[in-house]
């Protein structure tokens, strides 16, 4: 975009340009050597990389109306005007990132000067902005270099210049590196993927990315969705961030928590929460063991050898049933399948999930194209393995259940659980599975009791946002879902409590709970 228009005083023609440039150094420089070239000065001038890596919104004036002209021809000539999205990912060490607030003259040529001296000490600006009508001689800049003592040497040849200037920060606060203008996601997920799982470990998931043609690709293009949406694409990242973390804790560092078991007539219900992803149900009756839900596909060997140490035999569990498709939750039934024949319940709508490789498949969300970038990216590090012959249930409501439909039910041992279709807040194919008589309701990721969830898991699921604005397909929908399902185990518990009984709510995430405790 390039837009041109006279002062009302005729006194200047003004100018207001979008231009892309490379995100590398020197770009910014040559930019600002065009409009210093033909005396026309800047005065608006904003980059921030962490919105978009290329894109810069110039406003600048000059008496005449030729140089105008000639700095719209060399800007076509060297495409700046041709929109692009680019990004080089460099900044992998916050030690090197400096900002500074520096008083520059306000006229022809000084901030490309300034640029300049940037450039010889190959310092790619994250971030710039000055603003003429917010003062005409300061300008705010963050910029990153690949040696940590080119600052040095940049500060000793600012203060040689005379230029006046002051550091508003360097890279060795780790509160402020979180939020540090400049910083793309994708390089505050790297950052966070380091504190999790360590350098060493970093750097490996790094060369597999890089190396993949595939994955790299979809890691820029997840990043470029995530950019649309900042809030939406750091939660995105460090659920990411989260499940990749996954890989450090297989073999020797894996641990999981084991609640009490509970003796519920003749079932045995057992609780697992391995280090990440979701819970694993087993429900052991007197004829037949099954499972509801699971967690990544990367813990396949660890979980046999979990429920071989509290006398279950993986072997003998020949029903999954899946609240949803989700790879923290559905990641290891594939496996089961494979090797034990085990027969996966879930959904039909999981079927074009699964295909299609997107968790908000079958939606109009606007995040589509997001949640498909995710899925791939979470599936392929957490090792997903998805059944091939899925049994599904029959979504025909046979009943209603509160606001709920009942599509199909189960049985285990002669006790009878309800299927309850979601209404499509979460995740498209979300169901609950309810069994009045024992007082068990299996809710996925709704109804999580969060006082239960780990320090980790609370920053990294970041359970409030997750829960009400991230990955749900349809926000509004899913708050709607959590007052309808508080509202129906209140009712139940209310019933049960007249037999001496109550209902228990069993999460995803998280402990069980009775659902009095958070009435």
């Amino acid at each position: 975009m390039f837009q041109l228009w006279q002062s009302l005083d005729n006194s200047n023609f003004l100018c207001k340009a979008v231009l892309y440039v490379p995100d590398k150094p020197g770009s910014l420089a040559k930019l600002a050597n065009s409009f210093g070239k033909y005396g026309i000065n800047i005065t608006y001038f904003y980059y921030n990389r962490s919105e978009h890596p290329n894109k810069v919104i110039i406003e600048a004036k000059h008496e005449e109306l030729s140089p105008f002209k000639l700095l719209f021809e060399e800007l076509k000539k060297e495409n700046f005007l041709e929109e692009k999205y680019e990004e080089d990912l460099q900044i992998v060490n916050p030690n090197n990132i400096l900002k500074i607030s520096v008083y520059l003259e306000n006229k022809p040529g000084t901030l490309a000067r300034f640029a300049e001296l940037l450039k010889k000490y190959e310092a790619n600006v994250i971030y710039m902005i000055y603003n003429e009508v917010i003062s005409e001689n300061r300008g705010e800049i963050a910029f990153y270099v690949k040696k940590p003592e080119q600052i040095n040497a940049l500060a000793q040849e600012m203060n040689l210049l005379g230029y006046y200037y002051n550091f508003e920060y360097s890279g060795t606060d780790e509160e402020k590196t979180n939020k540090i203008i400049g910083l793309n996601l994708l390089e505050r997920f790297f950052l966070s993927l380091k504190k999790l799982i360590g350098e060493e470990e970093t750097e490996k998931v790094k060369e597999i990315i890089m190396t993949s043609k595939m994955l790299s690709e979809t890691l820029i293009n997840f990043n470029r969705e995530s950019g649309k949406n900042l809030e939406i694409g750091q939660i995105f990242n460090k659920i990411l961030t989260f499940a990749i973390s996954s890989i450090s804790k297989r073999g020797k560092n894996f641990n999981y928590k084991r609640l009490p078991t509970l003796p519920i007539g003749k079932i045995l219900v057992y609780s697992f929460r391995p280090p990440t992803g979701g819970n694993i149900y087993i429900l052991k009756g007197e004829t037949e063991t099954i499972m509801i839900d699971g967690s990544y596909g990367i813990y396949y060997e660890d979980v046999k050898k979990m429920l071989a140490e509290n006398q279950i035999d993986p072997s003998k569990i020949k029903k999954i049933y899946l609240t949803h498709a989700d790879a923290d939750h559905a990641g290891v039934s594939g496996y089961f399948e494979e090797e034990y024949r085990t027969e996966v319940y879930l959904h039909p709508a999981s079927k074009g999930i699964i295909e299609n490789e997107n968790r908000a498949y079958g939606t109009d969300t606007p995040l589509f194209q997001l949640n498909h970038y995710f899925t791939i990216l979470v599936n392929y590090f957490t090792k997903s393995k998805f059944p091939k012959d899925g049994k599904f249930f029959d979504i025909k409501p046979k009943e209603f259940c509160g606001a709920f439909p009942v599509i199909d039910y189960f049985r285990l041992d002669g006790i009878e659980f309800k299927i309850l279709e979601s209404l499509g807040g979460h995740i498209p194919g979300q169901v609950f599975f309810l069994s009045e008589e024992l007082g068990l309701f299996f809710t996925g990721d709704y109804l999580l009791y969060v006082p239960s969830l780990s320090e980790e898991e609370k920053s990294f699921l970041n359970i409030p946002k997750l829960l009400m604005t991230s990955t749900n397909v349809n926000s509004k929908v899913f708050r709607e879902e959590m007052e309808l399902l508080k509202n129906l185990a209140q009712k139940i518990d209310s019933y049960l409590l007249e037999k001496g009984k109550g209902l228990l709510i069993l999460p995803g995430h998280g402990d069980y709970y009775p659902i009095r405790l958070i009435f």
